[in-house]
């Protein structure tokens, strides 16, 4: 990320090896985490949708463009919408 820059960390994944000092705090940089639910309860989901023929089309209210990522943060902060995706 570039100096004053956002960086976040979404779901979970491996180990991450970042030197504090050098790659967060003189870069001036603000870290986000964002957490749903374990890697399991995901894989579980998945599984339901998967064998129920569920069709995720409709059950997503709003669409963005990656470019549009600050938008779809915004609307989901406000807690006034349903789901929402964001098409890479």
């Amino acid at each position: 990320a570039k100096t004053w820059g956002t960086v976040c960390f979404v779901g979970e994944g491996g180990d991450v090896t970042l030197d504090v000092s050098r790659d967060l705090l003189r870069k001036q940089l603000t870290l986000i985490g964002s957490w749903t639910f374990s890697a399991m309860g995901q894989a579980e989901c998945a599984r339901f949708v998967a064998d129920n023929g569920i069709e995720l089309e409709k059950i997503f209210s709003h669409r963005w463009k990656l470019e549009q990522a600050d938008e779809a943060y915004r609307t989901f902060d406000s807690q006034s919408t349903g789901k929402g995706v964001i098409v890479f």
